[in-house]
């Protein structure tokens, strides 16, 4: 029986906690880190099962002890717990169910409350929100105008409890996370699966003179299943003694109780999942990837979705080497803890939401030989006072191709860029490569009043709107879009602004990189400055450093520039600014670097870089 959504509820006091979890797929992952109640919806619908394991009564609803114990983590001491599951409309019945409300005319919600206090257990159902039984017995014969009456057989909806909460009930298959076939099972349940007699149901399926097509079909689709996982073909499998043999295209043939743990699971799992592949079954599966290479969990849960298509999975998982294969068909959850320590499912329903579930997991880019983060900056000079200024404050702790990594933008390129998915693909998204970005660019503000008013050039304000609007459109549930992309606008016109005004003379004006001569031939001239100290180098939070170094200059015989030849001056060492960056990194320490906000910003960004 397929279900669109469960809501579970518990009370204690005026405090309510709860989940609810909707657009379940075929697929259906819950990621989180350990002792985040991954399983705590498997153990519900266990426990659910299990109290309503009997023949259940027709025409009220249906009452049952509670039995709710210590082991009932899902439980977490509320007073009542209230279930809802909604129903969907994808399910066929045959005509012979005696059902007045069907699943493709009316919303069929079964409706399960558990009273602690009371040691009671209810089931009952919902039509278009309206309970069919209510708790003096009486069933609703009209409900539009909500006309209640002693239950007998003729009034719709006698039957329909008792039918949907048994095809629901017989629905649920559990996997234990420890299967073996050789072990001795202490559940006889036939809806808990742990592979204990798996070898049994193999062997009656092989035995089964009426269907003898039942076992070579069996055959053949294991080895296929098994020859992808394994990436090994698998050439033969049948039943030896107590035991079951494959035998592979090497030559080599192995027992099951000869075979790794991950790949004997895999084949009782597969097998137990193809004896029931007509079934309509809802299984819940715990930490697939338990002793299995991770490309091996992908095959396996791509077998379900495309194979076992009768079947709906709910499956639990710490690991995150399935996220990159979701489609239409997969939903993904993340389970975390609130504040009062209940659990919390939340769909991953936007990229900001997987990034939060990557990080509940740990999960680090450098795991994978890339960097945590890129550093998108408009050149290389950029990267040469970063990179340095990183070292400083970091204590040398961050390093560069393992902690981040630089990529150029390129100035007025970055109105090629933007965060997230782009559906007109006129823009490149900076979060394709890596799940955490920091853009430093320069304000190139001229002015006080225009840096104040963020009156930056307009291919800077696009991408900052670009990522304000991101912002707004997806959140996770305590992330945002500004949590993975930080902007890093700097508070004087440049980054040259941020070194002091006695380093940066000292290397405008040493060898090699101070000017000493303009024109040729006849028109060459020698140049001077007009002073030999800093002191005459008015460089200020706005100006161009190329220009105040230039207007430093004179003739050697003390006479003044042409503002032509001044501009020859500042371009040529706006064309020197990688060495100036290289001779400036070589001389600068951790006194010389608290220019106006720079100390907060490269501890802002070291922060980043290390989350």
């Amino acid at each position: 029986m397929r279900v669109d959504s469960i809501k579970l509820c518990g009370w204690r006091s005026y405090d309510l906690d709860g989940i609810h979890i909707e657009g379940l797929k075929s697929i259906n992952l819950f990621i989180g880190p350990n002792n985040s109640g991954k399983s705590n919806l498997s153990k519900y619908f266990n426990y659910l099962k299990d109290i309503a394991s009997g023949d259940l009564p027709n025409g009220n609803a249906i009452s049952v002890p509670a039995n709710i114990d210590e082991s009932q983590t899902w439980n977490w001491t509320k007073e009542k717990i209230v279930c809802e599951i909604a129903l969907s409309k994808e399910n066929c019945y045959s005509n012979g169910n005696r059902v007045s409300y069907h699943v493709d005319e009316y919303q069929v919600t079964l409706f399960c409350c558990h009273d602690i206090n009371d040691d009671k257990s209810t089931l009952n159902i919902k039509v278009d929100g309206k309970f069919v039984f209510n708790d003096k017995g009486l069933i609703c014969s009209d409900l539009e105008s909500d006309m209640w009456v002693d239950p007998t057989d003729d009034v719709p909806g006698f039957y329909d409890n008792k039918f949907y909460w048994s095809f629901f009930l017989t629905s649920l298959v559990f996997v234990d996370p420890i299967r073996h076939h050789s072990r001795n099972s202490e559940n006889d349940q036939s809806y808990y699966f742990d592979g204990a007699k798996i070898i049994a149901e193999l062997d009656s399926l092989r035995v089964n003179k009426a269907s003898p097509s039942n076992w070579a079909n069996y055959k053949n689709k294991i080895k296929l299943w098994l020859s992808d996982i394994l990436s090994e073909k698998v050439t033969g499998i049948d039943i030896v003694g107590s035991d079951l043999c494959l035998e592979f295209e090497s030559g080599l043939s192995f027992s099951l109780s000869q075979l790794g743990t991950g790949v004997s699971q895999i084949v009782m799992l597969l097998s137990h999942l193809w004896i029931n592949k007509d079934k309509n079954l809802n299984v819940f599966l715990e930490e697939p990837e338990a002793n299995l290479h991770p490309e091996s969990v992908i095959k396996l849960v791509t077998i379900f979705e495309h194979e076992l298509v009768n079947h709906r999975f709910f499956i639990t998982t710490h690991s995150p080497s399935l996220i990159d294969c979701i489609n239409s068909s997969w939903a993904v959850y993340r389970t975390s803890k609130s504040q009062s320590g209940a659990s919390r499912i939340t769909p991953n329903d936007n990229v900001i939401k997987y990034y939060e579930t990557l990080d509940a997991l740990g999960v680090k880019a450098s795991q994978i030989l890339q960097s945590n983060a890129i550093l998108w900056v408009e050149g290389p000079s950029d990267r040469i006072y970063l990179k340095k200024w990183i070292d400083i404050f970091s204590d040398g702790e961050c390093l560069e191709g393992k902690d981040y990594s630089f990529l150029y933008f390129g100035g007025s390129n970055l109105a090629s860029f933007t965060v997230l998915d782009d559906f007109d693909e006129s823009f490149i998204n900076i979060l394709s490569t890596s799940r955490k970005a920091f853009l430093i660019a320069d304000s190139d503000c001229s002015t006080a009043e225009k840096r104040k008013e963020d009156s930056f050039k307009k291919y800077l304000e696009s991408m900052i709107d670009r990522i304000r609007s991101a912002n707004n459109d997806s959140s996770g549930v305590e992330a945002v879009v500004e949590d993975y992309v930080k902007v890093w606008v700097t508070e004087g016109r440049e980054i040259e602004n941020y070194i002091c005004n006695d380093l940066l003379f000292e290397v405008l004006t040493e060898t090699g990189i101070k000017r000493e001569s303009v024109g040729k031939g006849n028109s060459h001239k020698k140049l001077s400055l007009k002073a030999g100290d800093c002191f005459s180098f008015v460089f200020e939070k706005f100006d161009s450093f190329d220009k105040a170094i230039a207007n430093c200059y004179q003739y050697q015989d003390g006479s003044q520039l042409d503002q032509s030849v001044v501009d020859n001056i500042s371009l040529s060492y706006a064309a020197k600014k990688v060495a100036i960056a290289k001779s400036v990194v070589n001389k600068i320490d951790k006194s010389q670097c608290s220019k106006f906000d720079l100390k907060e910003k490269i501890e802002m960004l070291i922060d980043f870089i290390k989350s």
